[in-house]
């Protein structure tokens, strides 16, 4: 019987571990999708469907892992303090770039609109918007309240970038 518990403990620990790990993975896969938006955007003269299509493409990966994210998120139980801040210090280093890109966003907005990709711009920043929020929302839901604080203020910067980026583009 003590076994049995034993064993269904390691199990319970190995799930949750499991989980962790996973948003963990999905975090990070947010920091490179992020980066790689910056540089597509760097990269975009205004003319270049390939350039546009590497926006696009960058845009939709980034959206995509911030829904995965937020599921994964969604299926864990809490966090632990040490789980939040690791993850909250991989989000601090991703904001200078989340910041770099809404402000290309914004200053490439008239070029996005000569080069008749403005639609789809627009609709990219706007789910991209929606998606942060959700994942905000959820992972400040599940750190412990010695984090609540530094993950509500986080989530708060990642939202007022992206929305200023959505204002540009009604």
């Amino acid at each position: 019987m003590k076994f049995s518990i034993a064993l269904f403990a390691t199990a319970l620990i190995a799930g949750v571990t499991a989980d962790y790990a996973s948003v963990k993975v999905d975090v990070k896969n947010i920091q490179v999708d992020v980066a790689t938006l910056h540089q597509a955007l760097k990269a975009f003269d205004g003319v270049s469907s390939k350039a546009a299509i590497a926006i696009d493409n960058a845009a939709k990966a980034l959206n995509a892992d911030l829904q995965t994210a937020n599921k994964d998120a969604k299926a864990l139980s809490s966090l632990s303090t040490a789980q939040a801040q690791s993850l909250l210090t991989i989000l601090n280093s991703t904001y200078a770039n989340v910041s770099l890109t809404s402000k290309q966003l914004i200053a490439l907005e008239p070029k996005f609109k000569a080069a008749g990709v403005s639609a789809a711009a627009k609709v990219d920043i706007g789910t991209i918007a929606n998606s942060t929020k959700a994942f905000g929302a959820t992972l400040v839901s599940k750190v412990p309240a010695a984090s609540k604080a530094a993950a509500s203020s986080l989530a708060a910067k990642f939202n007022k970038a992206f929305s200023a980026a959505v204002v540009v583009y009604v």
